[in-house]
């Protein structure tokens, strides 16, 4: 339900919905994650930093499950996983608040969780993003080293297509 909710924009009342669904489920990874999401959405990064860093915790040690989409795509095949978007989210709210070296050590962890080719470009687009921002351009370069034109790609093409440009593999015109 809150994720219906959110999708039609109705973001607080979403947060309200995973609210109550915790104080019925305080050790649900799956609520804190969403709720993590939609306070990214409504622009409190330390409210979505907290409920991503108890979702990890709550999910630390426990195999990693698929995250069926709410909005499925072309192929109705899920692309990423709970502790992916775990992760993932987690490492935006860091990067939206400028905690730079906290980004780059959640991007790091997302990546060991990354095992979707659309996983993996996403979070190889953040981690190269948050290590140029430092100044870190040689591990930046890195990051691109396995990023190629024939990954099986089916949501995150516009992120292949930009890790591709600084791969210098692609041109702004092709974009």
């Amino acid at each position: 339900m809150g994720r219906r909710t959110a999708y039609l924009g109705q973001y607080r009342e979403a947060i309200d919905i995973y609210s109550h669904g915790l104080t019925i489920h305080p050790d649900n990874a799956r609520l804190y994650r969403h709720r993590g999401h939609r306070y990214i959405t409504v622009r409190e990064p330390d409210n979505a930093i907290a409920d991503f860093e108890r979702a990890a915790d709550l999910t630390n040690g426990l195999p990693d499950e698929v995250e069926q989409d709410g909005l499925p795509n072309d192929q109705n095949i899920p692309t990423s996983t709970l502790q992916f978007n775990i992760f993932y989210h987690l490492g935006l709210a860091h990067y939206i608040k400028g905690d730079l070296e906290a980004a780059l050590a959640t991007y790091r962890s997302c990546l060991a969780v990354s095992v979707h080719p659309d996983s993996v470009v996403a979070t190889s687009y953040w981690l190269y993003m948050t290590l140029m921002r430092l100044g870190i351009e040689a591990d930046a370069q890195r990051v691109l080293a396995d990023i190629n034109e024939d990954m099986d790609i089916i949501e995150s093409t516009a992120y292949l297509d930009l890790l591709l440009l600084f791969k210098g593999e692609r041109t702004l015109e092709d974009l």
